[in-house]
């Protein structure tokens, strides 16, 4: 398709055109805004050594022109390859809401950062996905998912010198950069919210406490009760019972703890907590009446998960933990110093499933 060609720049900044032309070229832009290729070409590209009042003024003629930098060239003034990967394993694509949830949200943000996005499934054969991720020029560097850890390939990938972010903790290494949701009093925040429902003996289901968030929703549920220590809680071990984070593992936790005469489940991730509210279903146990459900990430929240039953869950920021991360690795391949590790508060949105009547 044709774009108007250009005739001039008029004094208050609006363009003159006429006739049809195939391309605004970079020297268009430097002729009508009055400046040099170079100077254009260090505006579009974002890069230091121009006046606001300059910059301004050329940035507004090439948004006027549509024009669009050539990227092939773009990367190689650049050095850069303007892809960044994600690496998930293909399970959490097919089984777990959270895994498509981040996977989309790292899209969005790789977007919204002019990147584009190469996904790494962590089923491929290792030495071959470690050879293609790490030849030269294919990528900048990786965003990876912390459920992809514990595979060697993605341990040998963390030790090279390919600039990498963690959505979620390492559990044993600090000297990576990471961000993850707040787990602990976010998940303590969920405990405390049965109780102030009137729940006295509640209960919970972790997910595989190998994994650090896992770990740490466990200790928000410690951490709930030792707060309500006054009032006479305690932790009865009895009550915490470890899931894998699907819904099947769940089943039978909540059987064990509806035995045990829990009134509240707090669930590791919404996928148990929907599981849980099956089992109770099956066991004739009324939602929330005789036993209030809270999960957590919000892949489940809002919805009628329960018949009519909406899911109460700390709803996890999926955008702004991706943004979060993808900003943090375009600055490590800029050479800028990042936080170690950041921290996002989640928010803890109430449904059906954890409120009682008055």
């Amino acid at each position: 398709m044709s774009v108007p060609c250009i005739r001039r720049a008029t004094p208050d900044g609006n363009i003159e055109r006429s006739g049809p032309v195939d391309t605004i070229t970079l020297d268009d832009v430097a002729r009508l805004s009055g400046v040099s290729r170079s100077t254009a070409s260090r505006v579009i590209n974002d890069q230091p050594g121009v006046r606001p009042d300059v910059r301004e003024r050329v940035q507004r003629i090439a948004d006027h022109l549509g024009f669009r930098p050539n990227r092939a060239a773009k990367n190689l003034a650049s050095g850069r390859a303007s892809v960044i990967g994600l690496v998930i394993p293909s399970e959490e694509l097919r089984v777990d809401p959270y895994g498509a949830s981040i996977t989309h949200a790292v899209g969005r943000a790789a977007t919204r950062h002019d990147l584009g996005l190469m996904l790494h499934l962590a089923e491929e054969v290792p030495g071959r996905t470690v050879h293609h991720i790490l030849r030269d020029g294919l990528i900048d560097g990786l965003v990876i998912s912390s459920v992809a850890l514990g595979r060697p390939w993605v341990d040998e990938l963390l030790d090279s010198s390919l600039p990498t972010v963690l959505i979620g903790r390492h559990p044993r290494r600090t000297d990576l950069a990471s961000v993850d949701v707040e787990n602990v009093e976010s998940s303590a925040a969920a405990t405390t919210h049965l109780f102030d429902q009137g729940c006295e003996r509640v209960g919970t289901i972790t997910g595989p406490l190998g994994r650090v968030d896992a770990r740490q929703r466990l200790d928000g549920y410690r951490l709930a009760h030792e707060r309500a220590g006054r009032s006479g809680r305690v932790v009865d071990e009895s009550l915490v019972v470890e899931g894998d984070f699907r819904r099947g593992s769940a089943v039978e936790a909540a059987r064990v703890l509806v035995g045990r005469g829990v009134d509240g489940i707090v669930a590791g991730n919404d996928e148990m907590a929907i599981g849980a509210m099956w089992a109770c279903t099956a066991l004739g146990v009324s939602i929330p009446g005789d036993v209030a459900v809270v999960g957590f990430d919000g892949t489940g929240s809002g919805l009628d998960t329960h018949g009519d039953v909406t899911l109460s869950s700390v709803v996890q920021p999926f955008d702004r933990l991706a943004d979060t991360a993808v900003a943090m690795l375009n600055d490590i391949v800029e050479g800028r110093q990042v936080a170690g590790a950041v921290s996002i508060a989640p928010d803890l949105v109430v449904g059906g499933s954890s409120v009682r009547s008055a």
